[in-house]
């Protein structure tokens, strides 16, 4: 409703790519994020865990972390790097993806505890959600499927 009034399309906000998408898209987005989260739900089962999480860590990691990280990541720096490229190297452009991925998988390297594999599984996500940026030319369906990636992982560390 925002993107009708304009709000999202002037002071900055254009760059985000936030744009309307078909059904297909959200229920692709929707399916991707539950495929990759079982698939790393089963890849780190029982791997380092500690306390469950709160619901406010749980909360924050299915709303608003996604969100901002999608925003960021797949919208602003995915719009800078993709046109930097574009005007440099025309040929470099479709890698794009590939370089936002390594940025997203660096940004979470600080955190405590991190491992490697754990690294090159977020850099695998990131390139997931490029993919979903790239091909749908909106930064809505990473946005979603990164929120149902979270959910998957965090219910499978309180519940498995």
């Amino acid at each position: 409703m925002w993107r009708l009034q304009g709000k999202l399309t002037t002071n900055g906000f254009e760059f985000l790519n936030w744009d309307p998408v078909s059904r297909n898209w959200i229920a692709m987005a929707f399916f991707a994020g539950m495929t990759a989260g079982l698939i790393a739900a089963y890849a780190f089962h029982g791997y380092g865990r500690g306390a469950s999480p709160t619901f406010t860590d749980f909360w924050l990691a299915i709303t608003i972390g996604p969100l901002f990280e999608e925003l960021v990541f797949r919208g602003y720096l995915f719009w800078a790097i993709g046109t930097l490229l574009q005007r440099l190297a025309p040929s470099l452009s479709p890698l794009t993806t590939i370089w936002v991925a390594t940025l997203f998988s660096l940004a979470h390297a600080p955190k405590p505890g991190i491992t490697d594999t754990q690294l090159a599984a977020i850099f695998a996500t990131g390139l997931l959600y490029g993919l979903l940026r790239q091909r749908s030319g909106s930064t809505l369906p990473p946005v979603i499927a990164h929120m149902v990636f979270n959910a998957v992982i965090y219910m499978a560390a309180v519940f498995f």
